[in-house]
């Protein structure tokens, strides 16, 4: 059942790239979320190191997980930084839930903002895939995810793709 802050109905249609020049009205949702199909570099989940405050962490993903703890357990931080895999970060932080920053769910969405634009700015081949995407809609795909992506019954809010909308558009007017 979706949760009452679940968007409305949409149908969703895999696209390919958007014409940079073409009409922003034109543009088809991009979806993003499987390894193995266009824009898999837009999740977290990325084979792309991000660089923060002298650190290097695996993937936006171990960055955003250890942002939970950073300030209240940075021993849980570094744990979570040191792992292989983006999924074992994940798990890492999940197990670790008690631990994270009392503030998170008024802060998760910024944090994520965070991430992103650390990641989008150190790879410059990401930043111009975001900005190749013009003005079309960005949805994490996920099936089980319905905050960050459009979860199972495409209800979702999409909090990652909207995250990526505001980076782009900061691209875009040369913010960042």
């Amino acid at each position: 059942r979706p949760s009452p802050r679940a968007l409305p109905l949409r149908k969703y249609c895999k696209s390919s790239p958007p014409n940079p020049g073409s009409n922003s009205q034109n543009y088809r949702p991009i979806l993003f979320y499987n390894k193995h199909e266009p824009y898999y570099e837009f999740t977290n989940f990325s084979d792309h190191s991000v660089r923060y405050h002298g650190h290097y962490y695996k993937t936006s993903e171990h960055l955003f997980q250890s942002l939970k703890f950073l300030d209240v357990r940075p021993d849980i931080a570094m744990k979570i930084r040191g792992t292989s895999t983006a999924r074992e970060a994940f798990s890492i932080a999940q197990a670790n839930k008690p631990y994270q920053r009392p503030d998170w769910l008024q802060v998760n969405i910024n944090m994520m903002d965070i991430a992103l634009l650390h990641k989008f700015q150190q790879h410059r081949n990401l930043k111009d895939m975001l900005l190749a995407t013009g003005d079309a809609e960005l949805i994490e795909n996920s099936p089980s995810d319905a905050f960050w992506g459009n979860g199972a019954h495409k209800l979702g809010r999409n909090e990652l793709g909207k995250a990526l909308m505001r980076l782009r558009g900061k691209f875009q007017r040369g913010e960042a």
